[in-house]
């Protein structure tokens, strides 16, 4: 009689029905992907921010520049023809980019899903831009589950035909309820956040452009952005972020970037300025975690922004 042991069976290790043993992912090569723009990362990004906030004027500007070199698909589902002749005017024939406008494709559910797996396979671009998600995801009831799954029937597609993506969504309203984290704002929140790579949020405060993104492999990282003559560009370097609205604070930080450590007095005597005015900038600026020092007779240094997961 033959018992279990007379028969070879395979070691499930070597000959996986599903998956893989870690090592052969780990050995294996794989293309490591390019950021899309310096303002982009690789992947499926969601940009957030409140209507008129210019998350539109961004997503169109990251298509001028990325067209030039690749193909882009603009789903500007939010334009008709003259809405998109005037967005679109100053574009020419160097920019690669084919443009679906509203009415222009159905909604996922009602047939979108085979609309844009056409359009992926006819003009593989090398960047799509979905503006607005709210115009093309599946219609649900609102609730966690429904929301994510929405999320996740783009994000498949996307990973299917392994393209880069811009997704664009709308922030809710502040409330007096709301955490000082800009990203609990996008509206489907925890839904629509855990389904992308990257989360993208746009804010403007007191005259001034903010571009915050966080990912699954990405540092978290914050750009001010200017807008002048129709486009952003970056303000980098030490202190950019209070150039407008605290001059002296950027100094202060320029200062100890380039010097290593001050003390209160030497800080006063080379900005020209009041000992204790520096003195209670130093306290805001140490309260932000830009600046530090052990005690109060020791000098100011700066802190390197180091970001964390």
């Amino acid at each position: 009689m033959m018992t279990a042991v007379d028969f070879e069976v395979d070691d499930p290790w070597d000959t996986p029905r599903i998956g893989r043993p870690l090592m052969s992912l780990l050995t294996e090569t794989l293309e490591e992907r390019e950021q899309p723009h310096s303002w982009l990362p690789p992947g499926l990004t969601l940009l957030s921010g409140k209507t008129k906030s210019g998350k539109s004027t961004l997503a169109e500007q990251i298509a001028e520049e990325v067209s030039t070199e690749k193909k882009v698909l603009y789903l500007a589902l939010e334009y008709n023809k003259r809405m998109a002749k005037g967005r679109f005017e100053r574009f020419n024939e160097s920019h690669q980019i084919h443009l679906v406008l509203e009415g222009e494709i159905d909604r996922i559910g009602q047939g979108g899903e085979k609309g844009l797996e056409d359009l992926l396979l006819t003009y593989n671009p090398e960047l799509m831009i979905i503006d607005i998600l709210a115009k093309l995801k599946r219609l649900n009831t609102g609730h966690y589950d429904a929301e994510y799954k929405a999320m996740t029937e783009i994000k498949e597609l996307i990973d299917k035909y392994d393209k880069d993506c811009l997704v664009l969504t709308h922030s809710g309203k502040p409330t007096g309820n709301d955490s000082d984290d800009p990203f609990d704002k996008i509206i489907g929140s925890t839904a629509l956040q855990g389904v992308p790579d990257n989360l993208m949020v746009l804010t403007q405060n007191g005259g001034q452009t903010k571009l915050q993104a966080k990912g699954r492999l990405i540092f978290p990282s914050e750009k001010i952005l200017t807008f002048d003559s129709g486009k952003y560009s970056e303000r980098a370097g030490v202190g950019a972020e209070y150039e407008d609205k605290a001059p002296v604070q950027a100094e202060v930080l320029k200062l100890l970037k380039a010097s290593q450590k001050l003390t209160v007095n030497e800080l006063a005597n080379t900005l020209g300025k009041d000992k204790g005015q520096v003195s209670i900038i130093c306290r805001k600026l140490s309260e932000d975690g830009k600046i530090k020092r052990k005690n109060r007779k020791e000098p100011w240094e700066y802190v390197q922004q180091i970001p964390d997961y």
